[in-house]
């Protein structure tokens, strides 16, 4: 079968850098005509850990796009993700209901999930199916944001000349790259860990388990942090040795005299293991399931050296890398980074609307 010329885009603007690829569809294949990433922080702009300005974030989508050779007022199927502490997604367990009085439902539960700013709560949700346990229920997944928050990502995105077709939220983005590929085991869940720059995103799927996700404020640039107290490096020397080396490497500085450097503790990964198994233990408390059959890394910090083996050792379960590109043909280069970092674009791209 011949592919043909439908074109999605998924663009993923986050905290440290900006990821997007550019797929042709058919059916369930998928062709990587383009993929990027292009970092937001660089000697002319200083990493803040507050976050990029919106005008550093316009000018590098400009210039990953120009890259791929494709202006973005063009693109007719373009997907992004709406990043902010004011975003929550959540199943919840619902009596169903009419279409209208549903969505009425639906607004007041999701008032309950999300840090409010004073203006109105958009949301979207999808029945999952009958409660198995409650005959007269419904599994409902609900995606909330505030209204606020909604506008300003549309409004950066038009400084740029882009209308997206479909907004997300990133935990929901992963988890459907990953269930795009992958069966989930018949007993238990796997446990999707999104290292992001300023948060991590942990994420439960099963396939007879509640859906459930939370972000901890612990990150890839925690673990630079660390790196840059305990070697007095830069940014973008920390930044570097991280992706090479990991958080505990031998390092000569002959400038400030002789002998190696080693990092004095790991207390940023207890403290991310720690984050990880509260999360853990809640849900068990909450649902009574407590087989965690295997975690799965995502994001731009799951090349982070130590992970794997410290979270194998930590919880006792399969760890693995998330490559989203492993079952589609590529017809571009690297694109740079590396291929964990773009499960949440290539979940928006091959999402079905």
């Amino acid at each position: 079968m011949a592919f043909g010329k439908k074109v999605r885009v998924g663009l993923d603007i986050g905290y440290h850098s900006v990821k997007a690829v550019v797929l042709e569809v058919s059916g369930h294949r998928y062709r990587v005509l383009h993929r990027g990433v292009r970092p937001l922080w660089n000697d002319s702009a200083p990493y803040n850990p507050d976050g990029p300005k919106r005008s550093q974030i316009g000018p590098v989508i400009v210039d990953l796009f120009r890259s791929f050779k494709l202006s973005p007022r063009k693109l007719k199927d373009l997907r992004s993700l709406v990043d902010n502490p004011q975003v929550a997604a959540k199943e919840i367990t619902a009596i169903p209901l009419e279409e209208k009085e549903m969505a009425s439902a639906m607004l007041l539960e999701a008032r309950k999930h999300i840090p409010l700013d004073g203006s109105e709560t958009q949301i979207d949700y999808q029945i999952l199916g009958d409660h198995p346990e409650e005959a007269d229920k419904v599994r409902v997944l609900i995606v909330a944001s505030s209204k606020k928050a909604f506008e300003n990502h549309l409004s950066l995105l038009s400084e740029v000349d882009i209308r997206p077709a479909v907004v997300d939220v990133e935990p929901l983005a992963v988890a459907n790259s990953y269930l795009a590929f992958n069966e989930l085991p018949d007993e238990g869940l796997v446990v999707l860990l999104d290292v992001g720059c300023r948060k991590t995103s942990i994420t439960l799927l099963g396939r007879k388990d509640r859906f459930f996700t939370r972000e901890v404020n612990v990150g890839g640039a925690s673990f630079t942090s660390d790196l840059i107290n305990g070697y007095g490096l830069r940014f973008e020397e920390a930044e570097r040795i991280k992706a090479a080396e990991g958080l505990t490497p031998n390092l000569e500085r002959k400038a400030s005299g002789e002998g190696e450097l080693r990092l004095a503790s790991k207390n940023v990964l207890d403290r991310f293991g720690d984050e990880i198994n509260r999360t853990l233990r809640y849900y068990v408390k909450e649902t009574g399931q407590s087989f965690f059959s295997k975690f799965v890394l995502v994001g731009g910090g799951a090349g982070l050296a130590e992970l794997p083996d410290y979270l194998q050792k930590k919880f006792r379960a399969d760890v693995e890398t998330y490559d989203p590109f492993a079952q589609m043909e590529v017809v571009s280069g690297n694109g740079g980074g590396h291929p964990a970092q773009y499960a949440a674009a290539v979940g928006l791209a091959i999402r079905e609307l």
